[in-house]
């Protein structure tokens, strides 16, 4: 089994210690994956933000130093790894990927020492183990890479199973790996998710357990839905699709390497062992739904003249797009209308890029229009279309619908409205 504890949830030591305790005494080798601790990760990109401040950087590493108490040798080096690549950081322009992911890694190296220590106090052998020296191999897409699974399987597998053998319990950083270039790449925000999820693809593992503090998967977020409900069981395409979507429980890669591999995830809170999701493959008669928004968006339209007469027209505009590294977050059309859904960041880009479609296709660019995509998400949701509030699709800006998603671009101003009302109308007044 996989454990992965993440940030928040290292707060409390002694009830990390029991966890482990708990899972060992199920007799199967377990294997542990370690964010950073809670803020460690902002304060370190607080530092990169600010690549001149020396001040800041000593209070950084100052303060990495006080969040680590009792820290064994090899974490104090850690610290003063972090140290000396700050250093770095000063005589650089602040753009250097590859250094920025070093410097960002250093918050889960010091994190599994720190752990590796709170467990060995306790008459635990764990060990700590960093993931780029075990052989996780990623992609150079530094600050959002992808594990390479075919490169990484042997090493991985004979890392862990080698201190498995031994009697002992790998303490593994999460969120980072080792690109193709044999530099430090991080895996994005979240990404030590997606590390366990891939470690325990690679290894075999029957389960992966995200233990966090205080967060369940939950109907809709408790903060705009106070009746939100905690969600018992998804499968993996229902949870691919919330993460995906924006909800922030779940990185968005996590999924994939255990559906590729079948095993089962289980998402619960540290606090309140009764809360607990467990993604699976889909069962016939569950019946799932969770609703959530992304926000701030944009959307602008595009006016065709001719509309469906002109073949090719979106895959230009989606082509021109692309060239220039605008992400389209939802596409809508009619006949005669392309209404783009984008970040707030790539509008004016978009604008520019989709100036060659304007000229030669005639095309008229309305927008940009401030918009919150309102998205319902579970396997069957079509047989719900009838459930829909009427005001929430007839203010819409864009429609579209899945089997297994619905999303609604509406302005702004309404998107928690028009979430509730979603909320209730598909969940409450349903039940359980």
């Amino acid at each position: 089994m996989v454990l992965k504890f993440g940030g928040a949830s290292l707060s409390n030591p002694a009830r990390v210690v029991r966890e482990v305790r708990a899972a060992r005494s199920e007799g199967a080798p377990i294997v542990l994956v370690a964010s950073a601790r809670e803020g460690i990760t902002d304060l370190l990109s607080e530092a990169i933000l600010h690549p001149r401040s020396g001040t800041l950087h000593r209070r950084v590493v100052e303060e990495v130093r006080r969040r680590h108490p009792d820290l064994p040798p090899t974490g104090i080096r850690q610290v003063d790894r972090l140290r000396r690549l700050l250093e770095q950081v000063e005589r650089s322009d602040g753009h250097d990927a590859p250094l920025i992911d070093r410097v960002l890694s250093q918050g889960e190296r010091v994190s599994v020492h720190w752990l590796a220590q709170v467990l060995q106090n306790d008459g635990l052998p764990a060990v700590p183990v960093e993931a780029d020296h075990l052989g996780l191999i990623t992609d150079n897409a530094y600050g959002a890479s992808c594990i390479l699974f075919d490169r990484s399987r042997g090493p991985v597998r004979r890392g862990l199973h080698r201190l498995i053998a031994r009697g002992e319990v790998p303490v593994v950083t999460g969120y980072f790996g080792r690109s193709l270039e044999g530099r430090v790449a991080t895996l994005g925000r979240g990404g030590s998710d997606y590390a366990a999820s891939a470690i325990g693809a690679l290894i075999g593992a029957s389960r992966v357990e995200l233990v966090k503090q205080h967060v369940a998967v939950l109907s809709a977020d408790p903060r705009i839905v106070p009746e939100a409900r905690p969600i018992p069981e998804l499968s993996y395409e229902e949870a691919e699709e919330l993460a995906q979507f924006g909800a922030r429980v779940l990185h968005p890669l996590t999924i994939e390497p255990a559906r590729a591999q079948g095993i089962t995830l289980r998402v619960r809170s540290l606090d309140d062992p009764t809360v607990a999701t467990t993604i699976s493959p889909g069962r016939a008669g569950r019946r799932n739904r969770a609703l959530t928004l992304l926000r701030p968006l944009r959307l602008l339209r595009l006016r065709v003249p001719g509309g469906r007469q002109r073949p090719g027209i979106i895959a230009e505009a989606s082509h021109h797009l692309a060239a220039a590294g605008v992400n389209i977050v939802q596409l809508y059309t009619s006949s005669a209308l392309l209404c783009l859904v984008l970040e707030p960041p790539h509008v004016l880009t978009a604008l520019r890029a989709l100036a060659p479609v304007t000229r030669e296709a005639a095309a008229m660019v309305e927008g940009p229009h401030r918009v919150t995509l309102v998205i319902a998400i579970g396997d069957g949701i079509l047989d719900d279309l009838d459930r829909l509030p009427r005001a929430a699709v007839e203010g819409a800006e864009g429609f579209s619908a899945t089997p297994r998603a619905l999303s609604i671009a509406v302005p702004e101003d309404r998107g928690p409205e028009v979430l509730r009302d979603l909320h209730r109308a598909l969940v409450t007044e349903v039940g359980p």
